[in-house]
C-alpha cells in the first residue's frame, strides 16, 4: 500500500476530505431536525436584516449575471458556514480516532 499513492479527485485532497464528501453526499442535512429548524430560522433572520439595510437592493455581479447585494452576501455567508462545517466534521473524526486509539491501548 505504501508504494501505491492514492488518487483523489477535486475538491478531495486527502482521506478526510474523501470521508466528508462521501458522508455529505449520502447523508443530506435534514431540515426537520431541531438543529436544522434553528439554523434555518437564524438564516432567515439574517436575510431579513440584510434586506432592511440601505443599498442592499443594489445589483452586483454574480457568475455573469446580476443579483441583489443582500443575496450575494447570503451566498458568501453560506460558503463560510460550509467551510466551518467541514472543518468541524474533520476535527470530530480526528478526536474520534484519538479516542479509539486510547481506548484500545488500555
Amino acid at each position: 500500500m505504501r508504494k501505491t499513492e492514492p488518487e483523489y479527485y477535486l475538491p478531495v485532497e486527502n482521506l478526510l476530505d474523501l470521508i466528508y464528501e462521501h458522508y455529505t453526499e449520502n447523508n443530506p442535512v435534514e431540515k426537520n431536525t431541531v438543529a436544522g429548524k434553528a439554523a434555518k430560522a437564524k438564516e432567515k433572520e439574517l436575510e431579513e436584516w440584510l434586506r432592511e439595510l440601505d443599498g442592499m437592493e443594489r445589483l452586483v455581479e454574480d457568475y455573469g449575471g446580476q443579483i441583489p447585494l443582500w443575496e450575494k452576501i447570503m451566498d458568501r455567508q453560506g460558503s463560510v458556514c460550509c467551510v466551518w462545517e467541514k472543518t468541524a466534521f474533520e476535527e470530530g473524526l480526528k478526536v474520534g480516532i484519538r479516542l479509539m486509539s486510547e481506548v484500545y491501548s488500555l
